[in-house]
């Protein structure tokens, strides 16, 4: 398993608050190390001609920069940990201090968590190489500058081995977290397949049911035609092709009930998922590459077109926005125009896209940003709610352009109600 897809999930959602915390500790703890006198090694010189007492709270300088760092550590944290490194060589030259090897203690952990491991790696056999070239140049002295390279390393060693082991962890459970979920959506798929296959088998039974019906009043009515009039032999043939109409229009109903359960579960699976936020929608489209030209009058419009009390057709001009913005990301060249205009009645967007030469305009696949629809269901959820919808290929000089327009009412007329009993055609 590689590290990186869980890196960059764990980078992006981890909060600032416990980095606020930990910098906070730290920054305690090192002023209580200071107060209670704890003064730099002896073992190592100071590079300035000042006495380890008088530069005892110097050290607090490097230590609380150290510690703003550490605020956005798990946000930047190869940032942060180059950062804390170049404080911790600075500060060395007061004398190498306990306050400063813990906070870059910290800093290495996070980066084992958090970054690359190789690059880490590099960095600090770099440090340490650094350290023992730094302490060696100064003193001249070969077990002082071992003794210091020691101490760096040993410290490293174990907030690499801790960090490693935290992020081994987080990435299993990220993995289990991934694996019950795809388990469930299999289980889901496959829950799904057995409804269809039933719904499937139900239906050609009603077809085979509805089929002999059929068959049966075509023979009565061709053996009734065969033969002399007979007033009584006529009256029962009647009764019984009654009675197989009305048997064939049972099994009609049950069938068209079972064809609109398939029509209502399609809908379903396609509708009902909920569309990102508006500015949710725009940040991943943009991060997936889309340049989206959009006036501040346009965006204004849409932000009050989705946010009316009228749910349903803010979420479906949401849905239709959305899978339209994902085309033109998809099947474009990655530069797409939005206008729209809002009145009191309703909205008005119109979409244009330059089309990539290779695409074919109606080509729509489901991707996670996608809304789910297609240009057919596009077309007739907003016609469902008394609006206009088109979507057509233009061609401006040698460039194709792909314009989806959209006209949504913002309260869609009733749709009449079936009479009761009827049955549709």
């Amino acid at each position: 398993m590689t590290v990186h897809p869980f890196t960059r999930f764990a980078v992006r959602h981890k909060t600032s608050r416990p980095d606020l915390l930990t910098a906070l500790a730290l920054l305690a703890l090192g002023l209580v190390l200071l107060g209670l006198g704890v003064n730099a090694s002896s073992a190592y010189p100071v590079l300035i001609p000042f006495s380890q007492q008088q530069l005892h709270w110097w050290h607090t300088i490097p230590l609380v920069l150290a510690c703003l760092a550490t605020c956005v550590q798990s946000r930047y944290p190869l940032g942060v940990f180059y950062a804390i490194t170049a404080l911790f060589i600075a500060d060395m030259v007061l004398g190498f201090h306990l306050v400063m090897l813990i906070a870059w203690a910290n800093t290495a952990y996070n980066a084992a968590r958090y970054a690359a491991g190789s690059l880490l790696r590099w960095s600090l056999v770099g440090f340490g190489v650094m350290t023992f070239g730094l302490v060696y140049l100064v003193s001249g002295s070969v077990s002082s500058a071992t003794n210091a390279l020691l101490q760096v390393v040993l410290t490293a060693v174990i907030a690499v081995w801790w960090g490693s082991e935290v992020r081994r962890g987080d990435e299993s459970t990220e993995a289990e977290r991934l694996k019950s979920l795809a388990a469930r959506r299999q289980e889901e798929h496959e829950r799904e397949q057995l409804l269809r296959r039933q719904r499937a088998d139900l239906a050609s039974q009603l077809h085979d049911t509805i089929s002999s019906h059929l068959s049966t009043i075509a023979l009565y009515t061709a053996g009734a035609l065969d033969m002399s009039p007979n007033a009584q032999r006529d009256r029962s043939v009647l009764m019984e092709v009654r009675r197989s109409s009305l048997d064939a229009l049972t099994d009609m109903r049950e069938l068209i009930d079972v064809l609109r359960t398939f029509a209502n579960v399609e809908a379903e699976d396609t509708g009902t998922a909920p569309p990102l936020a508006w500015q949710d929608m725009l940040r991943r489209l943009r991060s997936a590459g889309l340049e989206l030209s959009m006036t501040a009058e346009s965006e204004r419009h849409v932000q009050a077109a989705l946010t009316r009390s009228d749910s349903s057709a803010s979420l479906l001009l949401a849905k239709v926005l959305q899978e339209a913005l994902t085309n033109a990301l998809k099947h474009g060249d990655g530069t797409a125009t939005m206008h729209c205009e809002a009145t009191t009645e309703g909205i008005t967007c119109t979409i244009t896209n330059p089309l990539a030469p290779s695409v074919a305009p109606d080509a729509v696949a489901p991707s996670q940003l996608s809304g789910g629809l297609g240009l057919g269901a596009m077309a007739g959820a907003v016609h469902d709610a008394d609006g206009i919808f088109s979507a057509a290929a233009t061609r401006d000089g040698v460039i194709r352009h792909w314009t989806v327009h959209i006209e949504l009412p913002f309260t869609a007329p009733p749709s009449p109600s079936m009479p009761q009993g009827a049955t549709s055609r």
